[in-house]
């Protein structure tokens, strides 16, 4: 369990930590809250239950690098299912994202953020990429990474809230620089996205 240094990472937006876990099948459950024990013991799967586990103790062990006392903080869902927290009334953003091995968390008392990882050697299949981007996007992001086109746009519609309630082509992935994007919604909002590689993993911040 860590916090990540991102301030190697081009791009990373200020106020926001990252840090990962190994998913373990031995954390304590002492932590949890009785809405968390209810929402563990409604799952079939036990990798889900591990994942689950791991990401609170992660969330736990970064509101202590922000010299923030858990006990201060409650962590629950909105409507759409999105995580949220609050401390001392007001709302601290935090974003969950896994793989098989591992669990990633970002938090921020500032921006609204959305967080999507996926192992770099994923694949896409071509008739999903071709049914996730426009018509602009298939005209302009030819070369770019299929597993790093996803997760941009996993890590919006999660900054959402909407999930895959929100068709994905509405959704432009647009290149400012050679390593700079941004994704517009419907020429309605516009996210920042920080899009980086690091221990086999492709992650996308979106804010």
């Amino acid at each position: 369990m860590k916090k990540i240094d991102t301030t190697k990472i081009p791009l990373w937006p200020d106020r926001v930590i990252l840090g990962s876990a190994d998913i373990a099948s031995d954390m304590s459950l002492d932590i949890l809250t009785e809405e968390e024990v209810e929402a563990i013991n409604g799952f079939k799967h036990p990798n889900r239950k591990n994942e689950f586990v791991t990401a609170r103790h992660l969330f736990r062990y970064l509101l202590g690098q922000l010299d923030i006392h858990t006990e201060q903080v409650t962590l629950t869902k909105e409507e759409s299912g999105k995580p949220v927290a609050f401390f001392r009334g007001k709302k601290l953003y935090v974003s969950f994202s896994h793989s098989i091995e591992k669990v990633y968390c970002a938090l921020s008392q500032i921006y609204d953020v959305g967080l999507d990882v996926e192992p770099l050697d994923r694949k896409i299949n071509p008739a999903v990429l071709a049914r996730m981007l426009n018509e602009r996007e298939q005209n302009s992001l030819k070369q770019e990474s299929p597993v790093a086109l996803w997760t941009m746009k996993e890590a919006v519609v999660k900054s959402m809230g909407t999930g895959l309630r929100t068709n994905l082509c509405d959704l432009t992935i647009i290149r400012k620089d050679e390593d700079q994007y941004y994704v517009d919604f419907n020429n309605d909002k516009s996210f920042e996205i920080c899009s980086f590689s690091q221990a086999k993993h492709q992650i996308a911040l979106a804010y």
